[in-house]
């Protein structure tokens, strides 16, 4: 190996290409980081809220289906919130297991708590839909929450922080939502927190910026009825799934919906197999976000790794070519540590409102291989495009 600054064109144009594409995908990384954290410390906290006299009655909707166990362990939290007016209802689609003894048992306890099932006999439509149609029609409240018997709520301020938001002219309070993270014990563990995690950041931000197109049915609000205004479900009656994504891209936009960040607001899921559910969510959200309002985000994630695939050719093609020469590795070197730090501070930036768990090392790792394991679940997906639509069977 020799050093040398007599490098011919043909490289200098390939690290030239690198270090642009560095700083493009760099700066995309960072703006993004920028707009997050700054939603949450500064546009968050200087919006107006309503005063608590004016805080309106709620009805959260919780979809349970076989949960005995999480229902005893969680529905507790869901029912001790230091909110005034609001009720639980419990609507068990056909479980089997002790659910409705569950319940039925907790509602001596708590006066505020109701149960409702699904007929376990309907055909042709999603039994979730079905669930949470029955729920939102026997509710009280001007408000609906949406949640499921597997989610912990992590503060008794959980309602009365998305309620807060209800103010004129909002109809919608997009609620945030993350999966335990210390219970995914599988391989893989580490690039399904960092999918999950750039997943969320994607509709996150759309929503900041007045183009919201989903949210998670764990951590949901609106207003009843809007639900009825839109004719519920129907927009989405032949899908199994839909109930958030779907149906937030029906019912919401700029003007009239709201994000809601903070802590206390947040849920957290509870899975027996993690890399199960993660596997079984990411099929249906990709089937799903072909039908959301807007293509944009996807549009923009698909472009920076396009960009950043480049990146990563321009330097190994520089190496390559010139691999002799210390000078070009040791610049090449330079754009890659670069390259790979701002990816790191960027991600750990844009992580903490989302509650993930610091990855350092892994996150350029992880950014590279994402668009290959999004389309091998494309391809997936078109293989079982029939398991995304209700059937005489289900």
């Amino acid at each position: 190996m020799y050093f040398s600054l007599a490098i011919p064109l043909y490289i200098y144009i390939l690290l030239a290409g690198a270090l642009l594409l560095t700083v493009a995908t760099g700066l995309w990384q960072w703006l993004q980081a920028r707009r997050l954290a700054r939603f949450v410390q500064r546009d968050e906290p200087a919006r107006d809220y309503l005063d608590e006299e004016q805080l309106p009655s709620i009805s959260v909707v919780v979809y349970a289906h076989n949960d005995a166990a999480s229902l005893e362990q969680l529905l507790p939290l869901m029912l001790e919130q230091d909110y005034e007016r609001y009720e639980v209802i419990v609507v068990d689609d056909g479980s089997y297991d002790d659910s409705r003894d569950v319940v039925s048992e907790m509602m001596q306890s708590y006066g505020n708590l109701r149960l409702s099932f699904s007929p376990d006999d309907t055909r042709s439509l999603s039994r979730k839909k079905l669930s949470l149609m029955i729920g939102i029609k026997a509710a009280k409240g001007d408000i609906i929450v949406t949640t499921n018997a597997n989610c912990r709520v992590m503060s008794n301020q959980w309602l009365r922080l998305l309620a807060r938001n209800f103010v004129a002219g909002i109809d919608v309070v997009l609620g945030y939502s993350h999966y335990h993270y210390s219970r995914d014990k599988k391989p893989g563990r580490y690039y399904r927190i960092y999918d999950t995690a750039v997943t969320a950041r994607q509709w996150v931000l759309s929503a900041v910026d007045g183009v919201p197109y989903r949210g998670v049915s764990d951590n949901l609000a609106y207003r009843r009825q809007v639900f009825f205004d839109n004719a519920g479900f129907s927009g989405s009656i032949d899908l199994r799934w839909g109930d958030d994504d779907v149906y937030v891209s029906q019912i919401a936009n700029g003007g009239n919906t709201r994000l809601e960040l903070s802590p206390g607001s947040q849920v957290q899921s509870y899975y027996d197999d993690v890399a199960r559910a993660h596997n079984r969510l990411k099929l249906r959200r990709d089937f799903t976000s072909k039908l959301v309002a807007t293509r944009a985000p996807f549009i923009a994630q698909g472009f920076f790794s396009t960009l950043n695939y480049a990146r990563l050719a321009c330097l190994v093609a520089a190496v390559a070519l010139d691999w002799d020469n210390a000078v070009v590795v040791i610049l090449a070197a330079v754009l890659a540590v670069a390259s790979w730090a701002i990816a790191i501070v960027a991600f750990d930036k844009s992580a903490r409102p989302l509650q993930v768990p610091k990855l350092a090392m892994c996150v350029p790792l992880f950014a590279a291989w994402r668009p290959v394991v999004n389309m091998v679940y494309r391809l997936r997906g078109i293989k079982t495009k029939q398991n995304n639509y209700t059937s005489i069977y289900d």
